[in-house]
């Protein structure tokens, strides 16, 4: 059986399909660890899985933030959204929704999924541009030269069923290449109804709908590696209960282009660039009844433009490894609000909300003694943001407070400009063959988001935040910056294997919502409401603390048998008086799996349980939950090379649960879910996917 593509200092997490291993290019893997190859794996394609990001429940320390069935925000050991540098192809997808309801990890289907990195504890510098929570990259399947001139043609075919959501999933790639030349392309789809809960029950809406397609080529010639890459995206109806508005479509895509050379005596030089141009359509009336009437239907027109440049050149020196590199991003954000049934109305949501990065580093990593690694680096980023004038239709004549809320803004200093300075030590100090200890120290940095900064009146496009409350943003705001300590053990001998680790942050200047009285926002809320739910946030800078632990285990049992498992927990508060909860922590929360495999086929069992979360932040009402166990089994078969059939029952005891990272039910109409009540997880559900590769 083939083992895993895993590199030394990588590691594939829990297995969640038994025929892991037969799909060696499809993992996931956890920067930062040096467990042995080959121990742990997933194939997203032999599971009932819609988006990349839903793997991230399989890493220690990490989670989602599920806002819908295609709207898995990443969240690693507290932190979300902006705060996570998520990179899908080298490249720094831009949101085209105000509420996240692209989030890069959504724009890569599980099935075409190669590899999802995840960089352990602290981010290297090298990593990206603003990594104060952590840095992760996923990688599409794409064409690979051969050794050989003559042209091979290569793909991977696979099907899914889940019945839960009586979903469907699809996804067709092919290769031809040689050792000069290699082209793709990819198709696939991804459609399912609202999924059932506690029975028969439903959540109304969280159908999805998505068509993709890539195309792709490259050469290589000498030393020279060229590539290009195009990716275009069509989301149709998909419900995002937890959010005031679904998503009607989002279309669009990305281009990229890349470029190596090998310039001898161990020397290279890497440059990307990338191109996006997307726009979204959501509204609050196709998808839920909501019972809005009365004029209340909304519709909001967003768009993005952005791009990006990289250029890296790596060298040795001292013993070890230096890079040195250029990079930079640039996005422009649009959304309009209209209603179809009153012309006169117009809010512009957002007009030309930039966020520029312009950003260097340099990191060194080596040996400094006898089995004593060093990994060093700094960065300096510059931000630059900007918006163009806003405008309301009732910013009319008089003291009319639209007109007042509308004027401060736009007579405002709306440029900014941030000049932030990361840098970090980590240390691996190999005390044994079977032990090891890392300690590091990390500053980290992170300007505010464009919604954070630019969102001039009182709405709920807040970064995909789902606390049905409304925001204002705050020009003036400060980067936040964190102070990172980690410390680390990895222990393998014979059949174990252990990795805990353990973690504090300190942010100064943290940007979270904080309740505003007696202000014009207020009363423009109240005007909105008639006179209801005046109360309003605006982002503000506060201190803040994050703090926990997470382990990473596994243990070769007699016979065939192995187990495997995860733990993480993290605390988040407020320290500038108080001592409020931040918002949306996941609460302590294992998994453990027992593998039974043989040659051809495997059977799997999983458990996956999870702590009441009591610990919630009173600023925006977060609801508590309660604790939960689900019992997931798992099987696959490979009758014939290159074909694998997966089936598996996930929460089989149909256990009734709300996972704490989702969020409340916004949506009034059909669904079996309470209008604020959080939104309950999937039932039982039996799937079956079919793939074939050669």
């Amino acid at each position: 059986m083939k083992q895993f593509k895993l590199s030394l200092l990588s590691a594939a997490i829990v297995a969640m399909s038994a025929n892991a291993a037969d799909y060696s290019n499809q993992t996931i893997i956890v920067e930062g660890s040096s467990m042995r190859p080959g121990a742990f794996g997933v194939a997203p394609e032999s599971l009932a899985l819609k988006d990349t990001a839903a793997l991230l429940k399989r890493i220690p320390g990490a989670n989602v933030n599920r806002n819908g069935p295609l709207t898995g925000i990443a969240s690693y050991r507290g932190q979300f959204g902006s705060r996570i540098n998520a990179v899908v192809d080298g490249m720094s997808w831009k949101e085209v929704g105000p509420n996240s309801m692209d989030p890069p990890l959504s724009h890569i289907p599980a099935a075409l999924t190669d590899t999802l990195t995840v960089y352990r504890g602290i981010a290297p510098v090298s990593s990206g541009i603003e990594t104060i929570g952590g840095s992760m990259s996923a990688e599409s399947r794409k064409s690979k030269f051969t050794s050989g001139k003559d042209f091979e043609f290569h793909g991977l075919a696979s099907l899914g069923y889940s019945e839960a959501d009586n979903g469907l999933t699809s996804a067709v790639l092919g290769t031809y290449a040689n050792d000069s030349h290699r082209f793709h392309a990819s198709v696939s789809q991804e459609k399912g109804n609202d999924y059932e809960f506690d029975g028969s029950k439903s959540v109304d809406p969280s159908q999805y709908d998505r068509d993709a397609y890539t195309v792709g080529y490259g050469t290589k010639f000498g030393a020279h590696e060229l590539g290009f890459n195009y990716s275009n995206n069509d989301t149709g109806h998909t419900g995002s209960a937890s959010l005031p508005m679904d998503i009607i479509w989002v279309r669009g895509g990305i281009f990229s282009a890349d470029y190596s050379v090998q310039l001898g005596d161990d020397r290279s030089f890497e440059a990307s660039y990338y191109y996006q141009d997307m726009r979204h359509l959501m509204n609050n009336f196709t998808l839920r009844s909501n019972g809005v009437g009365g004029n209340k239907e909304r519709q909001n027109v967003t768009l993005v433009d952005g791009g990006g440049l990289s250029l890296v050149y790596n060298m040795p020196l001292a013993g070890g490894r230096l890079s040195l590199g250029l990079e930079g991003d640039k996005s422009k954000h649009d959304g309009f609000i209209t209603s179809p049934t009153v012309a006169a109305f117009g809010v512009d949501n957002f007009n030309g909300a930039e966020k520029n990065r312009y950003s260097t580093f340099a990191e060194w990593k080596g040996d400094v003694a006898e089995g004593l690694e060093l990994e060093t680096g700094v960065r300096y980023t510059q931000v630059d943001m900007d918006s163009d004038s806003v405008n309301h239709h009732m910013a009319t004549a008089g003291a009319n407070p639209f007109r007042v809320l509308r004027d401060a803004f736009n007579n405002s200093d709306l440029s900014q400009t941030d000049h932030n300075w990361d840098f970090d030590v980590i240390l691996r100090q190999t005390i044994s063959n079977e032990l090891t200890a890392e300690v590091g120290f990390a500053r980290k940095t992170r300007s505010a988001s464009y919604q954070e900064r630019y969102l001039w009146t009182p709405l709920e496009a807040t970064g995909g935040l789902a606390d049905n409350r409304v925001y204002i943003g705050d020009v003036n705001l400060d980067s936040e910056t964190a102070y990172q300590f980690e410390l680390g053990l990895e222990y393998a001998a014979g059949g174990l294997y252990v990795a805990p680790r353990a973690f504090y942050h300190r942010v100064n200047d943290y940007i979270q919502g904080e309740e505003i009285t007696g202000t014009v926002a207020n009363t423009v809320r109240g005007m909105a409401t008639g006179g209801a739910s005046t109360t309003v946030l605006q982002f503000t800078n506060v201190d803040a603390e994050l703090y926990g632990m997470d382990v990473e285990w596994g243990y070769d049992l007699v016979g065939d048998f192995r187990l495997d498992g995860t733990v993480s927990y993290v605390r988040g508060r407020r320290i500038d008086g108080g001592g409020d909860n931040l918002y949306r922590i996941a609460p302590l929360n294992t998994r453990a799996q027992l593998t039974y495999e043989q040659n051809t086929w495997s059977v799997a069992t999983e458990v996956e349980a999870y702590s009441a979360q009591n610990d919630v932040a009173s600023y925006n009402s977060e609801l508590k939950t309660g604790g939960y166990a689900l019992l997931h089994i798992r099987g696959d078969m490979q009758p014939v090379a290159g074909v694998n059939i997966g089936v598996g029952v996930e929460n089989i005891l149909d256990k009734n649960y709300a996972d704490h990272t989702s969020a409340i039910n916004r949506a009034a109409g059909n669904s079996d879910v309470a209008v604020g009540d959080r939104i309950p997880g999937q039932g039982r559900n039996v799937y079956i996917t079919a793939s074939y590769e050669w």
